[in-house]
């Protein structure tokens, strides 16, 4: 047998599936055309068409449903994937309906070979835009209803806000058929708000309502879905899921939400940074491409976890090298395989050694020449420093001393210091090494590099 008769055989199994997907659909919109134009003929006579109106009929089921097929066809509808139809859909059906109406309206009384009721037209498009629509809707509530695990096997939970992001994970724990959960209500400080229905769920009452409302509905689990919550907003919730007994997740942020993961796979245990009640830091973006742009930027330790995520913001502003210098080889061939990846145009050095190291540290400084240099370099580990107390002082005072003087000889503009809060007041030796070491940068303030130290 010739190949070309073989080519749906070896055809690869997703393409044939979606060339069967989008055939179906198409055949399916044929079809409500087919019925919509003779339900719309049917109606307009009292279900009885008069005989001289037949060759009417058929020419709105020719002619119309033609002009129909090409318009939703230009707009795309025959490839949207029906089981995540939603509002922005629902619009592109209807404007795509009043398109498809009007061409085929125009077509019909120019080319009809009879004269027919204008109401026809009319009651046809009504019908086609509600089967359009229905058979959409219909599909994705028939395949979220298969997909959900049966409510006998689900764990009971409360979300703890009726807003967008709540109304967002409700919409997903719906659809997603992973989501082990059976979402009973909503719990929300708004008074306005109360016994309010959220896509069909209803706001059962406050935070200080909680223990009640987790008792009278057996609830295992809430999920915060307050994205915005402050530090101090975030505490009196976990304050009132914890005298309610029951075990509590939040979401990140909307920012933090990657669109091709969902909102559910999110869903974590609640940090610690969610209850600082910092409030967030505005970068100035223009600035800090004006400094990084074009420029070559030095971040010592930076295969640990702030110098890695310097690296990491630092690649974003399009820097013309960017030198990375620490003395974990593993840590740091790790951050260069990232960074050589997610940045292939990025001019990226990996370098090994170490801060104490003079000599290394100019040859470095004479091979690149950085205009920035980012000092997180240090040792961090507090019980590790009070045992090992001169191995703090010898790193992390005198190697910034180094890098700083280095800094300094070779005519470097900014040299921006990471330090820590434990700096403040210290009570450990690790505190009182960068305490020191943020005083020393101070003292070579002298009109040169511009030094600065940040915690």
């Amino acid at each position: 047998m010739p190949s070309r008769y073989k080519l749906p055989v070896v055809l690869p199994v997703a393409l044939r599936s979606r060339f069967v997907y989008v055939w179906s659909i198409r055949t399916i919109q044929l079809c409500l055309f087919v019925v919509s134009g003779i339900a719309a003929f049917r109606l307009r006579f009292d279900f009885a068409i008069p005989v001289e109106m037949k060759a009417a009929l058929w020419a709105c089921l020719c002619m119309g449903v033609v002009a129909k097929i090409a318009v939703f066809h230009g707009f795309g509808l025959g490839r949207g994937m029906w089981r995540y139809f939603a509002t922005q859909d629902l619009e592109r059906v209807a404007v795509t309906n009043v398109v498809a109406s009007a061409l085929a309206s125009i077509v019909l009384l120019v080319a009809s070979p009879r004269p027919f009721p204008r109401s026809v037209l009319i009651i046809d498009f009504l019908l086609t835009l509600l089967l359009t629509t229905g058979v959409r809707a219909a599909t994705r509530v028939l395949l979220e209803v298969a997909s959900r695990t049966p409510a006998s096997a689900q764990s009971r939970a409360f979300i703890y806000g009726a807003g967008a992001a709540g109304s967002l994970l409700l919409n997903e724990a719906r659809s997603n058929g992973r989501f082990n959960h059976l979402i009973c209500g909503f719990i929300d400080d708004a008074p306005n708000k109360l016994h309010m229905l959220v896509n069909g769920v209803p706001v059962r009452g406050a935070g200080a309502d909680l223990r009640d409302l987790v008792t009278a509905q057996r609830i295992r689990e809430v999920l915060i879905a307050i994205p915005s919550a402050t530090g101090a907003q975030m505490s009196r919730i976990i304050e009132h899921c914890q005298r309610a007994g029951v075990a509590f997740r939040t979401i990140p942020a909307i920012s933090e939400l990657l669109a091709d993961r969902g909102v559910v796979s999110q869903i974590r245990d609640v940090a610690v940074e969610d209850v600082l009640g910092r409030s967030t830091v505005e970068l100035d973006q223009g600035r800090i491409n004006q400094k990084l742009r074009d420029k070559v930027a030095l971040v010592t330790g930076a295969a640990g976890s702030i110098g890695s995520e310097l690296c990491r913001q630092i690649a974003r502003f399009e820097p013309a090298k960017l030198v990375a210098l620490d003395m974990s080889e593993t840590a740091l061939f790790h951050l260069e395989q990232e960074i050589r990846q997610k940045r292939p145009r990025l001019e990226f050095h990996a370098e090994i050694g170490s801060i104490q190291n003079r000599q290394r540290l100019r040859d470095i400084f004479r091979w690149y020449s950085p205009a920035v240099v980012y000092h997180a370099a240090a040792y961090k580990h507090v019980p590790l420093m009070e045992a090992h107390a001169f191995e703090a002082v010898e790193n992390n005072v005198f190697g910034t001393y180094h890098l700083a003087t280095v800094a300094a000889e070779f005519g470097v503009e900014d040299f921006v210091m990471i330090s820590s809060d434990k700096a403040v007041r210290p009570t450990n030796i690790m505190g009182v090494t960068k305490r020191v070491a943020e005083l020393l940068i101070r003292s070579l303030q002298n009109g040169g590099p511009r030094y600065v130290s940040v915690r």
